[in-house]
């Protein structure tokens, strides 16, 4: 198939967004570890930080690695991330909603951003004030894998909704670090 690009009016070949397997991909990188600066808000990701024995440091304090908070709390329900994923074979999305009831999004109580750990890294999404509390994110070669392990799903009966793996994190301006693994 050949698809016309408009903006230099050349034709170019349809590629591909998902892998030529079916099976599920193994992750490349361990999954991340968050820290948070209390005194100036930055924030900084490692992967694979020797087990947390490098120790990081910003405004002059060592950080402590992030704990995503207990999914048994009360605030679990405002909190959690809810996955979605679309597409089939040739395109994929991701959109991770926060909340069974959409989480607040003003000034004093909002999300700063949404994390999805992929099995080739990962992708940040920031929100601003008065922003849903949603991220949608484009998924493309290892991510966009099409694997089933139930027999229901096999052949041609396959909708793509057993696509799993992925981890949302979310960052609460007052309540912290939330995760959920799909």
């Amino acid at each position: 198939m050949l698809i016309n690009n408009n903006l230099s009016g050349r034709t170019q070949p349809k590629t591909s967004t998902r892998i030529k397997n079916s099976t599920k991909p193994s992750f490349i990188q361990g999954e991340p570890t968050f820290y948070h600066c209390p005194r100036c808000g930055q924030f900084l990701v490692t992967i694979n930080n020797n087990g947390g024995e490098t120790q990081l440091r910003c405004c002059d304090e060592t950080l402590s690695a992030l704990t995503p908070q207990n999914t048994d709390d009360a605030l679990a329900e405002d909190h959690l991330p809810q996955m979605t994923i679309s597409g089939g074979f040739e395109s994929n999305t991701l959109t991770v909603n926060i909340g069974t009831t959409p989480h607040p999004m003003t000034d004093d109580h909002r999300l700063l951003w949404i994390y999805v750990y992929t099995f080739q890294g990962g992708q940040f999404k920031f929100l601003r004030p008065g922003d849903l509390p949603e991220a949608t994110f484009a998924l493309a070669e290892n991510d966009a894998y099409v694997y089933c392990d139930r027999p229901v799903c096999k052949g041609s009966r396959c909708k793509f909704n057993c696509k799993r793996g992925f981890t949302a994190y979310s960052w609460c301006n007052q309540h912290g670090l939330w995760k959920h693994s799909f």
